[in-house]
């Protein structure tokens, strides 16, 4: 099987958040600006079992992305508390656990992510993670 990257799942991702969600989902009271963007909630570099997981990512256009992570991260928590707490309780306990992403896996999020199949998506993840 041929290695697929990170950055081409990653890709597939972002793309089928944004279809999914079509607007900035987290805000503050400032308009939105600039391109709507994949935001994790849980970062990817820090949480890598979340990196794919649907409940942990929503599309924000820039100016939000950019205030999330360097500004007012109380917006992101209060929104998650309000609209997802029981996903922010299960990604709290299963932020430390580990998810190998081997070709096969890589491939499937691919194709469900390309099928917009993200319920599907998150699923198998909470089988992955044992959960």
């Amino acid at each position: 099987m041929k290695s697929i990257s990170i950055s081409k799942v990653q890709k597939a991702f972002n793309d089928a958040i944004r279809r999914r969600d079509c607007r900035c989902m987290v805000k503050d009271y400032e308009p939105c600006s600039g391109a709507l963007e994949c935001s994790h909630f849980f970062t990817v570099g820090g949480n890598p079992s979340l990196r794919f997981f649907p409940p942990n990512a929503y599309a924000q256009c820039q100016k939000h992305h950019f205030n999330h992570h360097n500004k007012s991260v109380k917006t992101y928590i209060t929104f998650m508390q309000t609209y997802h707490n029981d996903d922010l309780i299960y990604m709290q306990k299963a932020r430390n656990c580990y998810i190998k992403y081997d070709e096969a896996f890589k491939a499937e999020i691919i194709k469900l992510c390309n099928a917009d199949k993200l319920n599907e998506l998150t699923e198998l993840i909470k089988e992955r993670l044992g959960y």
